[in-house]
């Protein structure tokens, strides 16, 4: 059976009320180039991290990537587990700039977690996390990033420490502007938290569109966070793999996942084609 026909029956229950959404896109977040172009080749958008891409001597950052993706600054993997980022402003600038001419859609600013993790690995405080977060933010732009949108990214622990990232950023972040949410990932396990922070952020700026760094299957589906964001990206059917036992590495269980939490409607339109998929999916 090809993989396209192991696609055609999703592992689990299908979530027929985002299979089609529009008003939520959600990018597979994946821990190798190569495993960008099988998914952007069916119609999914991709965020690869700036650490997997750097220092590469291809032309360009991985096959497909004419394709709608999103540039991540590997903040975690460099501020939370070294303490520091490796990577100077001006580097990733360059490194963006070089991705400019192909589907790169934005870039990450390079942004300092607020999770215990990351304050331990620094030793610094939030609200020091906070202003070199925009410090970042200033420095790459000043470098220039040929075009590509800069997505600024809030930072805290309470709805209110959001807030107040949010005003010290000022008017860096412009009306409907696209803006990431970062320090999710390890509350993923009670939504209302994470729909609490939204809100606390539209209270201030219901203008903005929001984008979820990290999230799991169980924020996701909730509405409660769904309806509050605009994109999110996740590595969490890595994860799940592992721990039932299947390939962490496989695109196609970055693709099941993508469609089981929905906002891949280029991807449903391409698997409806397909013998099956329409009735799967319930589309007429």
């Amino acid at each position: 059976m090809n993989a396209i026909g192991i696609l055609d029956r999703p592992r689990g229950a299908m979530h027929r009320q985002h299979a089609g959404d529009v008003d939520f896109r959600f990018y597979v977040g994946v821990h190798h180039p190569s495993l960008a172009w099988p998914l952007t080749l069916r119609g999914f958008r991709v965020c690869v991290s700036a650490n997997v891409l750097k220092g590469r001597l291809a032309e360009v950052p991985f096959l497909g990537c004419n394709e709608p993706w999103l540039l991540d600054s590997g903040a975690f993997t460099q501020v939370a587990l070294r303490g520091r980022f490796d990577q100077s402003p001006e580097d990733y600038a360059a490194q963006i700039r070089g991705y400019a001419q192909t589907g790169l859609i934005a870039a990450a600013t390079q942004d300092y977690m607020t999770e215990d993790v990351a304050l331990r690995a620094t030793g610094l405080s939030l609200r020091r996390h906070q202003a070199l977060t925009i410090g970042r933010f200033d420095a790459i732009l000043d470098a220039g990033v040929d075009g590509v949108h800069l997505m600024p990214v809030l930072q805290g622990r309470s709805p209110d420490d959001y807030r107040r990232h949010l005003a010290a950023y000022g008017e860096r972040i412009p009306h409907k502007a696209w803006v990431g949410v970062g320090s999710l990932c390890k509350r993923q396990g009670d939504p209302a938290i994470i729909a609490g922070i939204l809100d606390a952020i539209h209270g201030d700026r219901p203008d903005l569109r929001l984008h979820g760094f990290g999230c799991k299957r169980t924020s996701l589906l909730d509405e409660r966070v769904r309806r509050r964001l605009a994109t999110a990206d996740s590595m969490a059917w890595s994860y799940a793999a592992r721990f039932e036992g299947r390939d962490q590495n496989a695109w196609i269980e970055a693709a099941r996942f993508a469609l089981g939490v929905g906002g891949c409607p280029e991807a449903v339109s391409l698997l409806a084609e397909r013998a099956g998929w329409r009735a799967a999916v319930g589309q007429s």
